[in-house]
């Protein structure tokens, strides 16, 4: 689309674009538009006339975006939020936002840091939406494609990200009743030597677990690989296996397991739990606003 055809442009179709892209579905960007399902058929064959690409395309019976689409799409929803703020002369009040905060977390991070960010937005934005996702191989590309708002992940992400450190997370090893150690400090030889539940973060292993023994020529003795952490906790309560966990998700799960903590090896050191995001969201208030949530829900953590 070339600066000589914006004069050609009917913006009234501005309407449709992002209720289509989002829903991949007819009859329900229609609804959301406020416009009738002819209507809504018609503006999306305007699109695609402007646009000169098809923007969805039928897969299995349903509708998905073209790579156009999701360029589109991600620089539709940027637009539409400073056109809003534009019209409007409004600066992002929490309190009247209807904004829809989409975040990729881990497993433990949500335990750990989901709980008092959801209440902070439900007290302060209750008319915003939040929408979570497991981090995952594909994450990364969907921040890029504006499908993800915010990661929160204990590795840290491509340079073309934001990236801030929020908290610095230790470990303690969560022992099975079965587990006869009496020791309070694990060496790292007796460590080695015990049966392991592992729980999954990346590529088949335990990153910030598995890293640092691989650099020593070490290995873990692994009988139980699992990707969730509270189900592993409550898994290996009546077994002899040790679960090496975040400290602070050790703290925040006790109230639903009586599993003895044991100290773990020195050469397991506290990891970087990061917060990422894509430039364009860096100066957006309400994503600012969501950034500062989170960094208040990581200081009453690390106050505890």
């Amino acid at each position: 689309m070339h600066d000589t055809h914006l004069r050609n442009i009917d913006l009234n179709l501005l309407r449709a674009i992002q209720p289509l892209l989002e829903e991949r579905h007819i009859s329900r960007a229609a609804k959301r538009a406020f416009l009738s399902q002819p209507a809504m058929s018609r503006a999306l064959n305007r699109l695609q006339a402007t646009f000169g690409d098809p923007l969805l395309v039928r897969s299995d019976g349903t509708y998905e975006r073209t790579p156009r689409g999701e360029r589109v799409l991600r620089e539709t929803e940027t637009i539409m939020r400073r056109l809003n703020a534009l019209v409007t002369d409004q600066e992002f009040v929490p309190a009247r936002s209807r904004e829809r905060f989409r975040v990729a977390m881990t497993d433990h991070g949500s335990t750990i840091l989901l709980p008092n960010v959801l209440e902070r937005l439900r007290r302060d934005a209750p008319e915003s939406e939040l929408v979570l996702s497991a981090v995952g191989p594909q994450t990364y590309d969907d921040v890029a494609a504006g499908r993800i708002d915010l990661i929160l992940c204990a590795e840290e992400v491509p340079p073309e990200l934001e990236n801030e450190i929020v908290l610095n997370l230790g470990f303690v090893c969560l022992t099975g009743a079965r587990q006869r150690i009496k020791s309070r400090r694990l060496t790292l030889k007796q460590y080695l030597e015990l049966p392991h539940a592992m729980v999954l973060t990346g590529d088949g292993h335990q990153a910030m677990v598995d890293q640092p023994l691989k650099a020593l020529g070490q290995k873990r003795h692994v009988v139980l690989r699992i990707p969730f952490y509270i189900p592993a906790i409550v898994a290996i309560a009546q077994t002899d296996l040790v679960l090496t966990v975040p400290r602070t998700l050790a703290n925040v799960t006790k109230q639903i397991s009586a599993l003895r903590t044991i100290e773990p090896p020195r050469e397991l050191k506290a990891f970087p739990y990061f917060m990422s995001w894509h430039p364009r969201l860096t100066n957006e208030p309400a994503h600012v606003w969501l950034r500062d949530q989170v960094r208040i829900a990581a200081r009453s953590i690390r106050s505890e």
